[in-house]
């Protein structure tokens, strides 16, 4: 339910920005004259458009905040809408050329689409195995941390990092950024230890020049039965997953909710300190509130307390940051909180160009957080990032800060065990047809050394959740690759298995086959493929419309697509 106080100073807030805009707009008509077909230039709509999007903005502060319903702000500022609009000869004549007069108006909003519901917890199986990839002029080390299963998705936690030649041979290929479409395979999949065979597909990635995060998508769900899968390209077996769950021993009790006592305003607040913690960017997006117009619709509807330390401890945080455009005009507290002033003391480190890197998996699924289910996927820390990766069921879709559809999402934090604390912002996710939603948190500032222990605590409107997490890092690729000596399966022959290291137009060596038959699963059939750099380079050109389709890696990659 919305509050009276809020609705009225909505209501209040709308009758006068239209008499200032119906003043505007009777002098634009009068400048223009009588001529009904005279164009109106920008100026009425510019100005009917700041009026209305000032009520708006200040209603989806106080929806945010719990004050008011959504469907309060729609019907204010569909009336505030029609009434701006009829006190405008010009943009009247302009709709009703456009035959748009019905839609000025009776304007009706549109529906918000539904969260998905939470369902069955994921399943995460931690992996922590890596390989290289070898490549004359895209080389790279492929990391897998663990296996997220629902209902009818798998998911494995993916970090590749390229190794780009120093000698700059291969800057037309570093130009288009790290990711799978670098792999010299045509065909990629998986077979496990029952011998049923998975495609694997790689989803949902973002990185840079030398590192990309994203997801490799295995259709279909392997049973909880299998214990291991087998990464196969191009017929040459790539490394061993094992899907061995965590051993009973050590394991921890299950981190138990405990309720929040914090308010809806006064949470908006803290996303709002959180975000410039993690950007530095006090004013935000430029479409957006500011913080300090956040803070003055709070304080005249009452929303928030005229007492509460939180506007100042705000006007502080900026103040240390050396931040501008906050538009606060509270004056800054003595104190901030420790865990802000903690990230303050670590945000601008240095980063080492050679620091530790870990791609550690994680196996933690968390009991249900406000109607949200969380499967915390890995941790993992290159090119001075660090991201926390997750997979969630029934968390409401994320919208841009302030848009329609937009609510405050879950506040995340995680501290390394030394006493110092990551603020954590997530990305846009990856969602998938059974509204599993698959995103990375990127950790401010970023890890400077590997933890033995991560504690990752997320708070979500009524409720919060502390787990702690031992952080054990996946042993270094190429240190030994799948049947290696000590694996259990005869070693690779050197130039094997790891790149597709072959030559175009060549026969695949028969120890692939041989290998597995050994193992007791039907060899492969081999086919003969074009130059893989032809094959990259067509790649290149059709990745970007085929990526967001989910186009399967082989598919992409093969000369035939």
């Amino acid at each position: 339910m919305g509050d009276e106080r809020a609705e009225t100073y909505l209501r209040l807030r709308a009758e006068g920005e239209l008499r200032r805009a119906g003043d505007q707009l009777r002098g634009l008509d009068a400048a223009a004259g009588t001529d009904v077909w005279s164009d109106p230039g920008m100026s009425p709509f510019a100005t009917a458009e700041g009026a209305h999007w000032k009520v708006i903005r200040a209603g989806r502060i106080l929806v945010a905040a719990g004050a008011l319903d959504r469907e309060c702000l729609d019907r204010v500022a569909g009336e505030l809408y029609a009434a701006i609009k009829v006190r405008s000869r010009l943009l009247l004549n302009w709709d009703r050329r456009r035959r748009m007069l019905h839609r000025t108006i009776f304007t009706l909003p549109g529906p918000q689409p539904p969260s998905g519901p939470a369902g069955r917890a994921p399943r995460v199986t931690p992996i922590g195995r890596a390989f290289e990839v070898a490549s004359d002029r895209a080389p790279s080390a492929l990391h897998l941390m663990s296996l997220v299963r629902t209902g009818t998705e798998a998911l494995i936690t993916v970090v590749m990092r390229m190794r780009w030649p120093p000698d700059g041979s291969s800057l037309e290929l570093e130009v288009t950024g790290a990711g799978p479409h670098h792999l010299p395979y045509g065909q990629l999949w998986a077979v496990d230890d029952q011998g049923t065979r998975y495609t694997v597909r790689f989803e949902g990635g973002q990185g840079g020049a030398v590192t990309w995060r994203g997801l490799a998508r295995l259709s279909p769900v392997p049973p909880r039965t299998a214990r291991r899968l087998d990464l196969v390209g191009d017929g040459t077996l790539l490394i061993e997953l094992p899907l061995r769950p965590p051993p009973a021993r050590g394991r921890r009790p299950s981190p138990l909710p405990e309720p929040v006592a914090i308010s809806p305003a006064e949470r908006l607040l803290m996303l709002e300190a959180e975000r410039i913690l993690a950007t530095g960017d006090a004013r935000g997006p430029v479409q957006g509130p500011d913080p300090g117009e956040i803070i003055t619709v709070l304080l005249q509807t009452g929303t928030i307390a005229a007492d509460s330390p939180l506007p100042g401890q705000l006007a502080a945080l900026c103040q240390r940051l050396g931040a501008a455009g906050h538009g606060i005009t509270v004056p800054p507290a003595g104190q901030i909180p420790a865990h802000w002033a903690s990230i303050i003391a670590h945000r601008d480190a240095p980063v080492p160009a050679e620091g530790p890197e870990l791609f550690a998996p994680f196996a933690a699924t968390l009991p249900e957080v406000d109607g949200a289910r969380f499967a915390l996927a890995g941790l993992s820390t290159a090119a001075g990032e660090s991201h926390l990766h997750v997979v969630s069921r029934g968390m409401p879709r994320l919208a841009d800060r302030f848009a329609y559809n937009w609510t405050p999402g879950f506040s995340w934090w995680l501290t390394d065990g030394t006493g110092n604390w990551h603020v954590a912002l997530p990305g846009e996710p990856w969602t998938f047809p059974d509204g599993t939603q698959a995103f990375r948190l990127r950790l401010t500032p970023p890890l400077a050394a590997v933890p033995d222990t991560a504690e990752v605590v997320i708070t979500g409107p009524a409720t919060r959740v502390r787990v702690a997490i031992p952080v054990r890092s996946a042993p270094p690729a190429g240190g030994r690759a799948a049947g290696a000596p000590g694996g259990g399966v005869p070693a690779l022959p050197e130039g094997e298995g790891v790149a597709g290291a072959y030559r175009p137009g060549s026969d695949r060596p028969l120890a692939d086959a041989e290998r597995l038959q050994a193992r007791g699963r039907a060899p492969v059939r081999h086919r003969q493929r074009s130059d893989p750099a032809v094959r990259l380079g067509r790649h290149r050109v059709l990745r970007g419309a085929r990526l967001r389709r989910g186009e399967d890696v082989a598919d992409r990659l093969d000369g035939g697509s």
